[in-house]
């Protein structure tokens, strides 16, 4: 009976190392998604909160990929850092990887920036992220509106809010099918996955809503691949599967080649990303 037992927890043991195997297997060969690797250090960039290690910051950050919270919480312990998602799974992943690197300066809850009691349960902050999340916030009809809505009142007196969503020449939205994220597809039809802005539509629907003033805006954009396609990107072929371990170490020397940047839309023949910075005066 003793050997049973002992076998079950072998088995239990086995089981637990083998995951944290992949995930490190994974972490090592994929530090940062291809996108990524010009997204957020853009986002960080337009936000100057890099130049206030010293002071005592309080930050929210807005489902954005872990990497963001878990690299602002490492670069200053002086920040205290609160995480928000209703997708649990990812709260529980990131909890864990928080755990690992010893941050007791994140906090990591299950909640939504639709939520308007968010104020009432966290107070104010000086600095809001949000990294390539407001494009998929549902209903697909207004979504975004009424998050953005949100933002005013969780802001401090000159408060920064830094956002990055798809931007192209004209809007559209992706579909994918069965489920995305915390939302159940129907079984015959195509979730709602994401808005691509336009100049437009990004004013219209993610800033004016917030009453804030735009302090700084970046574009990032594809060049050499699919310049004519929106819908060919290379984050596309290479992000995913068998291509993305082997390239993984070497995404930034790939995005250095086929992504650029500027302060001008209309000066990218591809536009992908927008990068804004909005300030409370």
């Amino acid at each position: 009976m003793k050997k049973k037992s002992f076998n079950i927890l072998i088995s239990t043991a086995n089981k637990l190392a083998t995951n944290y195997f992949h995930k490190f297997v994974h972490s090592f060969f994929l530090p940062l998604d291809y996108t990524r690797t010009k997204e957020i250090p853009a986002l960080l960039d337009v936000s100057g909160i890099l130049g206030r290690t010293s002071e005592k910051l309080k930050i929210l950050d807005i489902s954005s990929p872990q990497i963001v919270s878990l690299s602002l919480g490492l670069y200053s312990s002086a920040w205290e850092i609160t995480y928000i998602n209703p997708f649990e799974p990812e709260l529980e992943d990131l909890r864990q990887k928080a755990a690992i690197l010893g941050l007791r300066n994140l906090n990591v809850v299950n909640d939504d920036i639709t939520n308007n009691e968010l104020i009432a349960k966290y107070g104010t902050f000086d600095f809001i992220f949000s990294c390539s999340v407001f494009e998929h916030i549902h209903p697909e009809n207004g979504g975004d509106v009424i998050a953005s809505k949100n933002i005013y009142p969780l802001l401090k007196k000159n408060g920064t809010f830094v956002f990055s969503v798809p931007f192209y020449k004209m809007k559209f939205n992706e579909y994918k099918s069965g489920d995305v994220y915390a939302i159940k597809g129907e079984p015959s039809g195509n979730t709602f996955f994401q808005r691509f802005y336009d100049e437009e539509s990004l004013y219209a629907q993610l800033v004016a809503p917030t009453g804030l003033r735009i302090a700084e805006k970046v574009y990032i954009g594809e060049r050499y691949y699919s310049e004519g396609n929106i819908k060919k990107r290379m984050a596309l072929l290479i992000g995913y599967g068998r291509f993305s371990l082997l390239l993984g170490r070497f995404f930034n020397n790939i995005s250095n080649v086929f992504m650029e940047e500027s302060k001008d839309c209309k000066k990218l023949k591809k536009p992908y990303l927008a990068i804004y910075s909005l300030v409370k005066d």
